[in-house]
């Protein structure tokens, strides 16, 4: 399995518009939060942000099986159009999952895509909800359901790779089934506490409890600079960036 990091960055990315910086590290500039999973020859997108055209542009993305929502906001979603080249291309419909809240906004957000009488460029996707785990194209899919602030969203495991972002806290029966990863991917927004999301040292703690084999730090805003948090962090937890190739 090969999980690419197309984005890490907050809902603003970093750095954030009109904020000059003095000195600026490339791992740094960081686009909104999105994965691809690689498994058994299928590409499976997490989460379809506002960046989404950049980052398959970037990354040579050629293809997507299926795609995973965590919940509706902007930074997560509002790069949707941009998976009709890929259901042209493929010449068929593409599944994408969400919760029953996450469904909801995206129909009413992007209405356009679902109207039938529509004749213009859309993207030709499914969207269903889950509650549930499910096997798509053969892959095992286990939603995670997590806290982001009062909403009810999704993480994801994949096999032994699990994938929660914009989380402020994990119940008690979504950590039980976290044991035995060889990779986590955890929000974790800034040093200090957050309503909506994990500071660094409570993904720290996060960690520590759960005992994947590597973690590795997204959805983080300007204020996090890669070095100092790489130095900040323990052995097994690294800060991501933008374009980082994972192999488990």
């Amino acid at each position: 399995m090969d999980i690419l990091i197309l984005g890490c960055g907050s809902s603003v990315g970093s750095p954030i518009i009109g904020k000059r910086l003095a000195s600026f590290d490339s791992k740094d500039f960081r686009t909104r939060s999105s994965v691809l999973v690689n498994v058994d020859n299928k590409k499976i997108l997490i989460d379809s942000g506002a960046d989404f055209r950049y980052q398959a542009l970037k990354n040579n993305i050629e293809d997507i099986s299926f795609v995973l929502y965590t919940h509706s906001h902007a930074d997560h979603t509002h790069g949707i159009d941009d998976l009709r080249i890929f259901s042209y291309m493929k010449q068929e419909r593409i599944n994408c999952f969400g919760n029953p809240y996450t469904v909801r906004d995206i129909k009413k957000n992007f209405s356009y895509i679902f109207d039938i009488n529509n004749k213009s460029g859309r993207p030709r996707i499914n969207l269903i909800e889950i509650n549930d785990n499910f096997i798509e194209q053969g892959i095992e899919v286990k939603p995670l359901k997590i806290k982001h602030r009062d909403w009810d969203i999704l993480g994801y495991r994949i096999n032994n790779f699990a994938y929660i972002t914009d989380c402020s806290m994990i119940p008690d029966e979504t950590f039980n089934t976290l044991n035995n990863l060889d990779l986590l991917i955890l929000d974790s927004l800034r040093y200090t506490s957050h309503e909506a999301h994990l500071s660094v040292d409570q993904a720290i703690e996060i960690s520590a409890k759960l005992k994947p084999k590597k973690t590795v730090l997204t959805h983080m805003s300007s204020e996090l600079k890669y070095e100092d948090l790489l130095s900040y962090l323990p052995k097994n937890i690294a800060p991501g960036f933008d374009g980082m190739s994972i192999k488990i």
